[in-house]
């Protein structure tokens, strides 16, 4: 049986052309649409990380459809979710208060949503490709 989320929308990509963290070795990131969002997303070994996200038309459920993609890829691929360099305070605390995120940093820039705790408590005591040890902010 195929994956559907509640308003039934694809997950459509795109390549994007450059690499935000320029690390050598970490894959560009893509671009995505679903529904009336589309931003921007990549992944690490055992991560999946968004960087932005913008519904167009706020109240459609759609946004809900991006997290519902976001969280089936990672019960499939046993990896985390990892929202990153989040500018806008109120959906930080949002992610926080109605979506079952965790902060990463003390500087409320950087959240997770565990899925695989091995890996969680790893990025927590190493860093990875994009979070710095000790600080959890990005490189």
């Amino acid at each position: 049986m195929e994956f559907q989320t509640s308003n039934n929308l694809p997950f459509e990509i795109a390549p994007s052309h450059y690499n935000i963290f320029n690390i050598k070795g970490l894959d560009e990131h893509v671009l995505f649409k679903v529904g009336t969002c589309n931003g921007q997303y990549g992944n690490t070994k055992d991560s999946y990380y968004i960087l932005s996200v913008v519904n167009h038309q706020s109240g459609n459920g759609h946004l809900n459809d991006v997290f519902e993609w976001f969280e089936h890829s990672c019960k499939r691929d046993n990896k985390n979710l990892m929202v990153l360099e989040c500018l806008n305070k109120q959906f930080y605390d949002h992610l926080i208060a109605k979506r079952g995120f965790i902060p990463l940093d003390a500087f409320k820039d950087n959240c997770i949503k565990v899925f695989n705790k091995k890996a969680y408590k790893r990025l927590l005591r190493d860093g990875n490709e994009i979070l710095i040890k000790g600080t959890l902010t990005c490189k």
